[in-house]
């Protein structure tokens, strides 16, 4: 995730820069292995771009 396509994937709401439509939602985000069970930052990031997507929709933005 960041803010730049040259150094990141995804922008920060886990949207690829490649391929518009293209979300990731899951540990794939990380850059590296966290000392800690990720499970719960999962899920919060994926209910945050799950509700990202829904607000884009809304907006006919997608």
């Amino acid at each position: 995730m960041g803010t730049d396509p040259d150094t990141s994937v995804t922008n920060p709401d886990g949207r690829t820069w490649d391929i518009p439509n293209l979300w990731v939602c899951d540990g794939s985000l990380f850059s590296t292995v966290g000392g800690v069970n990720p499970s719960l930052t999962i899920q919060a990031l994926a209910c945050r771009i799950g509700d990202r997507i829904k607000e884009m929709a809304a907006r006919h933005e997608l």
